[in-house]
């Protein structure tokens, strides 16, 4: 696989930390909302979601070179999202491929896989089909029944419909969805929060977990908030509401 086809990363910090609790963990990143030219990618984002997004605004992708607009980084993940788009069956192969090669270098070294498939997204894929080996299924989740996948995400219709076994979700909070916040915690699900400064004991009477650790949801005990520091220069000095201070 070319590095035009590398479709997810295992070696950011991200999935770095979950290699201390013995996982690998690959994380699938795109441009995020309509920056890359082809349809809104995050249905739900918040101007301060689209303001903060780590998917432009943190780690590589915030590295800009004086009198460059944009970086390679950004660029990958504006030519997967156009594949994605424009030519979904033929890019959908190559996550299959990239998963399966996932799923033996994790048994190669005998641990388990988690995938992230909305490392900046926010794509319902549960909707989006797959073949795998001549069948084809529903989406990546029937298609691989014994790898984990995990996703945060702002819509909560997600949450009204069984999510397949393997597929963990939590809700994402921003500064205009609090009270969907309330609602799916008093349901028992999770939901992510990002704090400035130290993170608080409680939020709204729920318990707060450091979701710094690690980015292996299906981890978290349930009707939790995931506790999450800015990440980024734009996140650190947000007034949008987006952080909670």
């Amino acid at each position: 696989m070319t590095m035009r086809n590398r479709i997810f990363s295992v070696d950011n910090p991200k999935s770095a930390k979950a290699q201390q609790f013995r996982w690998l963990n690959a994380i699938h990143y795109m441009a995020p909302h309509r920056l890359a030219g082809v349809g809104n990618m995050c249905p739900k984002a918040s101007e301060g979601c689209k303001a903060l997004c780590l998917g432009e605004h943190s780690g590589h992708a915030a590295i800009i070179a004086a009198g460059k607009r944009t970086n390679s980084v950004r660029q990958s993940r504006r030519e997967k999202a156009r594949r994605f788009m424009r030519s979904r069956d033929e890019y959908m192969r190559d996550v299959v491929r990239a998963v399966e090669l996932l799923v033996q270098r994790a048994r190669r070294e005998n641990t388990p896989l988690c995938v992230r498939m909305n490392g900046s997204t926010d794509i319902g894929w549960h909707g989006v089909g797959v073949q795998r080996q001549g069948k084809q299924f529903r989406n990546l989740f029937e298609a691989f029944p014994e790898t984990q996948f995990v996703d945060y995400t702002k819509v909560a219709m997600r949450f009204a419909r069984q999510l397949p076994a393997n597929y963990h979700l939590t809700f994402s909070r921003s500064e205009t969805n609090e009270t969907e916040c309330l609602e799916l915690l008093g349901a028992g699900h999770n939901v992510a929060v990002v704090f400035t400064g130290v993170k608080p004991a409680t939020w709204h009477g729920y318990r707060v977990i450091d979701g710094d650790q690690h980015d292996l949801r299906q981890l978290d005990p349930k009707g939790v908030v995931i506790g999450l520091s800015p990440k980024g220069r734009r996140a650190k000095r947000d007034k949008s509401g987006f952080v909670v201070r």
